[in-house]
């Protein structure tokens, strides 16, 4: 037993204290962060178009108070040709030029005009600030008014709720999806990940001998243990640190928020209305953390058991690198097929094809903990863990 618990050890503390994992450990939650909060940010960043010299060509003047409630400053030039409309912009003298073509009854026709390719965005808000206006005013011959109003009270006055029926009723929350793509793709990461190091381990000592020397003092099966042991420890011991690095974090940001209400970030929490914070709260209410974070360390290290015991047979077995190649890409196939149909998990995890993928041995890590977000039974949850 001692020397089991010397070879755990030596590959824990080996590995713990390399540069690479200290800089995997801080910069894996920091990518995660940017991965989540990056595409948001740049999607609500965008070009001050208030800025932007813009006119407006239309020579009924029925679209010159089209653009007051949008973001874009436009000025009516009034009627002049296209062509004059358009050595303006040539000419540097507009950014761009908004062209009515045609407005009647039947079609509107908007061109606009500029030197460069203007943004999605900007189209968008042309479009959008044109239909706005052809549409209140088709609606008003018939006495509708207040269009956007009546269309956001009748939205706001339907709801559709998802109640799953057992021995008590719970209600489905909107991030159960997004949480299931997420905990799979980590389980999946992590297993390949930590197996391949166990891998990588046996090759590197197989082809420097030093294994030669170790199995005289120990049995092949404790090494090969105590090298599992090792490195599922150091992989638990990354997952903590990342737990904690991402709690501080949100601490952190919630202290800032609180915080904004009379700092920078005061138009932040004019966005973040308080009624949107109580139903983030009460979705996550709805989700259940004390059992999703058992599944997960149990799931990740049944897989990761697994998958390594199979990575170690393999190089332990070759002599060659590139049959040790051949042969891993053959066994994380399954692994491969999970991810595929985490997506069929994700949209239906009651289905015939997520359940026997959840109990088959080598797909079950990925998903199973896709369905356990979406509230599996019981006894599939432990069906799989027994196989």
């Amino acid at each position: 037993m001692n020397e089991l618990f010397h070879v755990i050890q030596r590959e824990y503390v080996t590995r713990v204290c390399t540069k690479s994992f200290v800089l995997i450990t801080l910069l894996t939650p920091l990518f995660l962060a940017l991965l989540f909060v990056l595409p948001i940010y740049l999607t609500t960043k965008h070009e001050n178009y208030a800025q932007m010299k813009i006119g407006l060509v239309d020579s009924g003047g029925a679209f010159e108070k089209a653009f007051d409630d949008s973001e874009l400053s436009v000025e009516w030039l009034g009627d002049i040709p296209q062509e004059d409309a358009q050595n303006l912009v040539l000419n540097h003298k507009w950014e761009g030029i908004v062209y009515v073509v045609k407005a009647d009854s039947v079609e509107t026709l908007v061109q606009y005009y500029s030197t460069k390719q203007p943004s999605l965005f900007l189209l968008n808000q042309i479009k959008t600030s044109v239909q706005k206006l052809v549409v209140n005013e088709k609606l008003a011959v018939y006495g509708i008014h207040n269009v956007e109003d009546l269309t956001r009270f009748a939205k706001e006055s339907v709801s559709v709720e998802n109640i799953k029926v057992g021995k008590t009723k719970t209600a489905s929350s909107p991030y159960e999806r997004p949480l299931s793509m997420l905990f799979g793709l980590i389980i999946y990461t992590f297993v390949l990940l930590f197996s391949s190091q166990v891998m990588r381990g046996v090759t590197e000592e197989k082809s420097s001998r030093i294994v030669e020397l170790i199995i005289t003092s120990i049995s092949s099966v404790r090494f090969m243990a105590g090298k599992i042991i090792g490195i599922a420890l150091l992989g638990l011991t990354q997952i903590i640190c990342w737990i904690v690095i991402l709690y501080d974090f949100t601490m952190v940001l919630s202290h800032f928020t609180e915080f904004s209400s009379s700092g920078s970030m005061n138009m932040l929490s004019q966005r973040m209305n308080p009624e949107d914070v109580n139903q983030i709260l009460k979705n996550l209410s709805h989700i259940e953390f004390n059992v999703i974070i058992p599944a997960f360390i149990f799931f990740f290290l049944g897989g990761y058991l697994l998958y390594a015991s199979v990575f170690a047979a393999i190089a332990a077995t070759s002599n060659d690198h590139h049959d040790t190649q051949q042969l891993t890409v053959i066994v994380t196939l399954p692994l491969i097929l999970s991810v595929v149909v985490l997506s069929n998990t994700v949209s239906t995890p009651d289905s015939s094809l997520s359940y026997w993928f959840s109990i088959i041995p080598f797909t079950s890590p990925v998903i199973m903990m896709g369905r356990i977000i979406h509230g599996a039974p019981v006894q599939d949850i432990l069906l799989s863990m027994f196989f």
